[in-house]
């Protein structure tokens, strides 16, 4: 199969945002004057991404702003303080954003990834869940922010990953057919089975030392670095 276009998922795959959003909680919390032993603390942490996960999708799939999101994550957070006035509310989770986006760090295989791509001759996107401007701001600060690498973020879309709707405007935004396409990614839902539903080629992401229980159906093919792609991309091309 000649490959013509690469879509690169954003946030686990080409940005560490697990670890920054670890590393932000943890100084954001401290700053709060809230866990003040490593119990307490680990159970914030795992309190936070629960409501992360609960939220977060709701925003996704535009049950509500970002903002919004925003606002009900950190008042379910935080239940006992007084955040029933929206910009209180917003000002406190922008501490938050403020940490989390100061542990921004990009993987070690990400830059070598996306310019090997390029020099094998392909069209490069990024294809994310989320605000364009947060994302865009992203990869600017993690230098991964090409002149020749469109980003598309499903804030700009008729919808978010994995509703089919995202991939074909990505490849729209590429000039390509999705069958031409392979989309990389660390989530099974949202960059494989969607995108191959779709018609794109999909590859799993699956990094050493980052935990995920959900088993990998079969035919599905998994990479342990973006470095392994490169490869894949030079042979396909």
């Amino acid at each position: 199969m000649t490959f013509r276009a690469l879509l690169l998922d954003l946030d686990d795959t080409l940005v560490d945002h697990r670890g920054a959003a670890e590393r932000g909680l943890r100084g954001w919390l401290a700053g709060l004057g809230l866990g003040g032993d490593t119990a307490e603390t680990e159970a914030l942490v795992e309190r936070w991404f629960t409501l992360e996960a609960r939220h977060y999708p709701r925003a996704q799939r535009r049950e509500l702003s970002y903002t919004e999101h925003r606002r009900a994550r950190v008042r379910a957070f935080l239940p006992g303080w007084d955040l029933a006035d929206d910009a209180l509310a917003d000002e406190v989770y922008g501490g938050f954003l403020d940490c989390y986006r100061s542990a921004w760090r990009a993987f070690a295989d990400a830059a070598a990834s996306i310019e090997a791509a390029l020099g094998a001759g392909l069209r490069v996107g990024v294809l994310t869940n989320g605000e364009h401007a947060v994302q865009s701001e992203k990869l600017r600060r993690t230098g991964l922010l090409y002149p020749d690498v469109a980003v598309f973020a499903s804030s700009a879309l008729p919808a978010a990953k994995p509703d089919r709707r995202a991939y074909e405007a990505a490849c729209r935004g590429l000039g390509v057919s999705p069958e031409t396409t392979l989309m990389v990614g660390d989530s099974l839902r949202h960059d494989v089975l969607g995108a191959q539903a779709t018609g794109l080629h999909a590859r799993l992401l699956r990094r050493p030392g980052q935990y995920d229980a959900t088993p990998v159906p079969h035919g599905v093919r998994v990479l342990r670095g973006l470095d392994e792609l490169r490869w894949s991309v030079r042979r396909s091309a």
